[in-house]
């Protein structure tokens, strides 16, 4: 499939070789792209050739990017004429206030996350943090079924990354186990009382899951975690999973973590 972006930044310089690195590293080659000033700072147009299932990865890397302040997206381009349309605004979660407030890119489908929903919520997160229980569980109770468990694992991971670029970006790189004590341990510690143990973080108390409803809400920080630790540069792809969760009765919530 081929994707036009039209991103907004506020610098020039390295612009274009920062984002063609990254969507080449998520996997699309850039067809063709072009740049131009305007008023609110440096508008950047380009075309990308990729899979359709590594969108969502390219999206959210742009969406984290720090020279980024929003970018809007148009998919399903063809070579033919084709109906225009409409771009979907994307805010990131900077120090700087956001720039728009962006639709769900999943066309109504279930088995996906309701990315404009979370959009829309990602800078009164970013404001909130890092007391934003209330705020993910009014957000929780808003998603369509079928749509919470990947769309909270969406929000996971969009905070992840922003947590990770504005608190850990300048340390150097770590291996998983440096990266779990230095980087998600603190991170996690931000949030709720947490505990490492080799290659799992106990969490207690999580109000996602509270004990006796067989819930299993740990899409969020399956998500953070994530988040986090992808940014971070850890060799290979990070998998997180909770294997214990006190919603099932279990003490705490347990959340293993392997590349």
């Amino acid at each position: 499939m081929e994707v036009e972006f039209t991103v907004l930044s506020d610098r020039r310089e390295g612009l274009l070789r920062e984002l063609g690195n990254l969507i080449i590293h998520s996997g699309f080659s850039l067809v063709r792209q072009r740049m131009s000033t305007i008023e609110s700072g440096v508008q950047l147009w380009l075309r990308v050739s990729g899979r359709e299932d590594r969108l969502l990865e390219l999206e959210e890397r742009l969406g984290s990017h720090p020279l980024v302040l929003s970018f809007e997206s148009e998919h399903q381009v063809t070579d033919g004429p084709a109906a225009p349309v409409a771009p979907a605004a994307k805010p990131v979660m900077p120090k700087r206030p956001p720039q728009g407030v962006g639709r769900s890119l999943q066309g109504g489908r279930g088995a996906g996350p309701a990315v404009g929903q979370i959009e829309a919520e990602l800078p009164g997160l970013a404001q909130d943090y890092p007391r934003i229980f209330p705020r993910l569980l009014s957000m929780q109770g808003k998603l369509p079924e079928g749509q919470k468990s990947p769309s909270m694992e969406f929000a996971g991971r969009r905070v992840g990354a922003w947590v990770y670029k504005r608190d850990y970006a300048l340390g150097g790189k770590l291996d998983l186990s440096g990266a779990l004590k230095h980087i998600a341990l603190p991170a996690m510690r931000n949030l709720l009382s947490t505990d490492l143990k080799e290659n799992s973080l106990r969490v207690k108390n999580n109000p996602l899951c509270m004990p006796g409803s067989h819930c299993r809400n740990g899409e969020f920080f399956c998500g953070f975690l994530r988040g986090l630790l992808d940014e971070s540069g850890v060799g290979g792809q990070v998998t997180v999973r909770e294997i214990y969760c006190r919603s099932d009765g279990a003490e705490d919530c347990v959340f293993e973590i392997v590349n």
